[in-house]
Parts: structure tokens; sequence; C-alpha cells
């Protein structure tokens, strides 16, 4: 019996325990049932359970289930349920096929051949669930959080959600720093409550019967071969071998550039875009190497007598790609924008693509401003098919102002690269980009990079204030004219201007969360409680406006706190200033410089208040302060939400509390401390609100292209 365990700990983490040892273990040695949510499934894990899974299937006849999502696919060469993207079962058919071969032929043929029994024998049931954006934040939540349940015969149940898949990476202490927040249900109150939700959440997940997500399980050609491979395996003695640990690791296959081996994400892209006749958008995480990755390609363009034309949003990314041009690829840039002027006076643009051969290679890097002139279209058009064309933050394409470009660069080879390149509340435009580039070929997501250590692991620590009497009539007053305008905007015939108007008052509402007075007082007292410049800190508090900064500024001061402010339009030498809070430490008052490119790996600390419900730009903020760096072992995020005392769906402030917390879940649910979940569960319920009604929650922004581009 569950019960037996005696008192569980309410968390476990890698970094200072053995999941599979001192939790896995003693849940399967008293539980006869396992289900388990996961991004992937790998059969490598089973080594890692060792004397529990071989008690759990032998003495107990446990079954297990697991619901593997596409949609959280990892370049994890061993998994059999990979989660593809498919277009129809015959693909999803031959991917699978092939997956299983290529398990049997290598070092893990014996896990293989374990699961293969376990599928056949009826002990194991895989599905896989697609889940599309019409799925409530709480089923997503499901597979973000990677919930898992175990279950005895007296039908008690210890819950668990967690950043671990069910992998070697997930679980094994030498691999990622992973946490899992558990919660029995005979303890009463709030565990049982969520062990009760977790396991009727399960169940309708399972049967397919949850709106937004598609379930299908194995499909019976795949099932037919794992029999297939089982006829001759004696179960019992492959899981006693399986638990001793006798597996090893794969080889990898070389990908290098100057120097640098591309992670397996990366080679998985470079793959895929190969794959797909050198086309494709890449959804890869900021600070995941992207850059790389691009560069990378455009070798291989370079060897092919193709020039690769590099699309940046400003200055400051065009001045980082040709260094990096320079240093790894050993190529002359021709720059254009950004101050540079040169090309429109000489010709060189088209020079460049007509003389480019191997021991004379050319890279062209334009900002969008400068390329979408005419006389920048002039001189490459002629030779567009001698193109390749690279974009960084390849969302900005989709802007009107910017989708012309694609409208006359018509290039053999397409490289879009964007952390997501969906444009929210822009379909029009999300269309224009997938369907120059051919839609996104491969994703790596800021989770994938946590789980393989790309990004620094980190604590999350959610704060909260509400608005003043003022900024509260502000905010009702817009609601309701967004209310008005969104109704004409739907109405038969509306034009575009009745969509761009509903759109700025999104963004003026949207302005007031990030600018709220009483962020200023709660960041300078959140400092004031946590800073330790002795330790050699290092912390970035990220601000909305000049006006926020300088108040923070002067908050902080008050506290005989000093720091330094840092943004593009900054008197001084902002370079200067990154160099000495990387040298010497201490607080940095930024704005915009998460969004333009800037790389702050060393920041250990970040404070934001510029709250953004674009899930881009919180994607690319959090994945920027999480860069590795020497160091930095675990970065520490603090988020100064705005929330009300109570709520109601109906209420002026629902979407307010909407866009805070469904960002503010995601950042909580990737943390290696799950504790803080828990937090704004409790916050959710003093709000007069039940946890049932976390389904109502679905992240939504607003694409605020203003001011998008340097010239």
């Amino acid at each position: 019996m569950l019960r037996d365990l005696g008192s569980l700990r309410t968390e476990y983490t890698t970094d200072t325990d053995d999941i599979p040892r001192d939790f896995y273990d003693p849940c399967l040695r008293e539980a006869s049932h396992y289900d388990r949510i996961t991004g992937f499934f790998s059969s490598t894990a089973f080594h890692l359970i060792q004397s529990g899974l071989e008690a759990f299937f032998l003495e107990n006849s446990g079954s297990m289930r697991i619901l593997c999502s596409p949609r959280l696919s990892t370049a994890d060469a061993d998994s059999l349920v990979y989660g593809y993207e498919v277009r129809d079962d015959a693909e999803l058919v031959t991917k699978l096929r092939g997956e299983l071969a290529q398990l049997l032929r290598s070092s893990h043929a014996d896990t293989a051949r374990l699961l293969a029994a376990l599928v056949a024998s009826g002990r194991l049931d895989v599905k896989l669930a697609r889940v599309t954006p019409k799925a409530s934040i709480h089923n997503k939540r499901m597979f973000h959080d990677k919930v898992g349940l175990f279950t005895d015969t007296a039908g008690d149940v210890v819950g668990f959600r967690g950043s671990a898949n069910e992998s070697y990476l997930g679980l094994s202490p030498d691999g990622n720093i992973e946490s899992v927040d558990v919660w029995p249900s005979w303890e009463g109150g709030r565990d049982a409550e969520r062990a009760r939700h977790a396991v009727a959440r399960f169940e309708r997940l399972w049967e397919g019967v949850v709106p937004g997500v598609t379930v299908i399980g194995l499909p019976h050609e795949i099932r037919e071969e794992l029999e297939h491979v089982a006829e001759d395996v004696d179960l019992t003695a492959l899981l006693r071998d399986v638990a001793a640990g006798r597996i090893g690791r794969p080889p990898k296959e070389e990908y290098t550039l100057g120097g640098i081996q591309l992670r397996e994400h990366q080679r998985a892209a470079v793959r895929a875009w190969e794959t797909h006749e050198h086309t494709g958008l890449l959804a890869h995480a900021t600070g995941s190497g992207k850059t790389i990755t691009g560069l990378y390609s455009a070798g291989l363009a370079l060897e092919q007598g193709l020039t690769p034309l590099i699309l940046v949003p400003s200055r400051l990314l065009l001045d980082q790609w040709a260094k990096q041009v320079h240093e790894l690829l050993g190529a002359r840039s021709v720059l254009a924008g950004g101050g540079h002027d040169r090309w429109s006076r000489s010709g060189a643009l088209r020079a460049a693509v007509e003389s480019s051969r191997p021991g004379r290679k050319h890279v062209l890097i334009a900002v969008l401003n400068t390329a979408s002139s005419p006389a920048f279209r002039a001189q490459l058009r002629p030779v567009a098919s001698k193109v390749f064309t690279i974009a960084d933050e390849a969302h900005r394409l989709g802007s009107p102002r910017f989708r012309t470009i694609l409208e006359w660069l018509d290039t053999p080879w397409r490289l879009g690269l964007s952390a997501t390149p969906e444009r929210a509340n822009d379909p029009e435009g999300t269309a224009a980009v997938d369907s120059y580039f051919g839609g996104v070929i491969h994703q790596y997501t800021l989770k994938d990079a946590l789980d393989d250590g790309v990004l620094a692991p980190y604590v999350y620590h959610p704060s909260w204030v509400g608005l003043t009497e003022d900024e509260e009539e502000r905010w009702d007053r817009l609601t309701s004219e967004i209310r008005q305008r969104y109704a004409m905007a739907q109405a038969p015939g509306a034009t575009s201007h009745a969509q761009d108007q509903l759109r700025r008052k999104l963004i003026e509402r949207a302005r007031i969360a990030k600018g709220a007075a009483r962020k200023v007082s709660r960041a300078a007292d959140l400092v004031a409680e946590h800073y330790r410049p002795e330790k050699d800190q290092k912390w970035l508090i990220y601000c909305d406006n000049q006006d926020q900064m300088s108040l923070v500024r002067q908050a902080l001061s008050a506290r005989g706190i000093s720091s330094l402010e840092y943004h593009s339009q900054m008197r001084g030498d902002s370079e200067a200033t990154l160099r000495l809070f990387d040298i010497s430490g201490g607080i940095v008052v930024a704005i915009k410089c998460l969004d333009e490119g800037v790389d702050i790996p060393s920041a250990s600390h970040a404070l934001i208040l510029a709250s953004s419900r674009n899930p881009r730009e919180f994607i690319q903020r959090r994945g920027r302060i999480l860069r590795r760096s020497p160091n930095k072992t675990v970065a520490t995020l603090i988020d100064v939400l705005v929330l009300p005392e109570t709520t109601q769906r109906d209420d002026p402030s629902w979407p307010l509390v909407v866009g805070e917390l469904s960002r503010a879940i995601q950042f909580a649910g990737w943390s290696i401390t799950q504790s803080s979940v828990s937090v704004l569960e409790d916050k959710w319920v003093s709000m007069g609100l039940s946890l049932s009604q976390l389904d109502e929650i679905r992240p939504e922004g607003i694409e605020d292209d203003e001011g998008e581009a340097d010239a």
C-alpha cells in the first residue's frame, strides 16, 4: 500500500536527491497502476528504476499507461515515441517503424525489446496526444507539467508533477536538473484536491474526450512489429537484465563549425532542413544556438555556390552576425543598413553574388528596413536564384511593412529562425511567413533547452501588486472600448482600419499593467530583501519604459542601493556599461535589451517588471537570462505581476488575470522548484476562483510592431 511509505516529501530535486531511488522505486513497489503524461518516453529510463520496475510488473502485476504529446518532442535520439508532427497515419507508421529499427540496431536494443514485450503483453499502453491551440491552458499544463499518478489496490494515489521527462536525462542524477512536486491523496486538503483533479483529467485525456486534444493509440502496424520483436523475449529475465543497468550510450555524428560541435538539436534541425529541400522554419528557443545553426547552414550554401543573405531586424543583430560570419565562416560580410550605405552606391550586393566562388566567399547581411527598399530589391532580384535567405527573428517578416520582401525574394534555399514563428493575433502575417519558408520543420522549446542543459536551470519567485484607483479606472474604460471595437472589427464588411484601432486599444491597455505604479516600490523592496552584493550577484531589472526605469533607480537610491542604467538610446557608452556589469556585478536597470538580442549571460538574477502577454516576448526574455555562464549554476527569476484581490469571468479585470497568470504558471512549471506553482494556485483560489476554472485561462497577446527595426 502506498500509505506504507510513510511521510513523502513535498518535492524531490535531482541536484540533491536520486529521484528514481528515493521516489520512483518506493512508489512502484507499492503501486498497482502507474499513469504518466510526458513530452516523450524513452525506454532508457527503465534501467534507472531498477528493483521498483521489477516489483511493479512481476510481483504487483502492475500496468502502466504513458501519454506522450507530439507538441513536446525532443532531440533525444533514443526515444521510441518521438512525438512526430505527421501529416497522416501512413507517415506516422513509417517514422515509428524507422525509429524502432534504429533502436534495435543501437546499444539500447535490450530496452527496446523490453518495451516491445511490455506492450505485447498488455502491461504497457502508449498513446499519442496532439494538443491544438484550442485546448484549455489547464489541459496544456498537464503536458507541460508532466503529471504522473501512482495508484494502489486500495485506491490511494500519489500524484506528482515536474519538469522531468520519462527518460535517462530526465530521471538520472547525472542528467538534467529536474524536480517533482508530490501530493498524496490521503493527506487531505489541497493535496487531495490536486490528486482527484489530476486523476479525473488524466482519464478524460486518455479516453480522448477533452476538447482541443486529439488522442490516438499506437498504429496497429507498429503493435504488430512490437509483438514480433517480443516473440522470443523472456520478460522476467529481461526485466532483471535491464535493472542491472547494462546500457550504453549511442555515438554522436560530427557536425562542427569553427571548432564548435553542434548539439544534437542543432544537428537534427539541419537534417530536417535538408530533408525539406533546404527550406523551413526553426522554432528554437532563445539561447539555444539558432545563430550557430544558421551559420552552419550558410556554410553548406557557400559550398554549393550560393550566397547567404541574412536578414535581421536591428543594427545590433547586424553587427553580431557580421562578427560571427568572420570568426566562424571566414567570409567577407557585405552590410546593408544600420549606418552602412556603401552597398547602394557601388552595386556591391549584386557584385558579391555574381563573383562568389570557393576562394572568394561573401555573406550579405541586411537590416529589414533596408531590405524592403526599392534600391535593395533592384540589386538582388535579378540574382535571387543564386541566394540563400536566412531570416533571424523571422516572424518580423510577417508584418505589413516587411511582407513585401517575401513577394520578390524568390531564393531556392530558405531558413527562418525564431523562438516563436507564430505572430500573436496576426493570422495573416503568420500565414505569409509559413508560406514563404514552408512551415515549421523543427521545434526546440525553452523546456527542451532546459532539459538538455543548454540553458541554465532557474528558480522562480512570483510576486504581485494591484492597480491604483486611477489605473483601474483607465483599465475598465479601455476594456469597455475594446469590447465595442471588437464587435465592430468582427462585423461583416469590417475594414482593416477597425482591426488596427482594436489593436491599438489592446496595446494601450496592456501598457497599464506593464507600467503599474506600485511595481516600483515592490521592486525596490524585493531588491532590498534579496540582493547580496558580497556574493557578487549580477541583477538585471527589466523595465517597460524610461520613466519606470528612472523611478526604480530613484527608489533603489533612496534605500542606499546603487545601480546602472542600460538602453539603446542612452548617453555614453552602453557597451562599457555591460562590460562593467560583467566584471564587477551589481544592478543594471534596463529597457528593451532583452528584446534586442543583447547577450547578458553572466546575469544571475532577473527582476521582471515589464511583463508581456506576447508568448514570444516572454520566451525571448527568459531565454536570454538563462544563457549559460561559467560562474552561473542556477539563475533566479523574480516576477512582479499585477493581480486584483478578487475577480470573475465577466469582470473587467479578467483579461488582466488571464494575461498575468497564464505566463506566470508556465514560468513556475518549468522552474526547478515546483513550489511556485502552488503559490500561484493559492493566489488563484484566494481571488474566489476554483482550481477547475484554471481551464478558462488561455494565453493571448498582441503583436506590437511599432518601431520594430532600425534603418
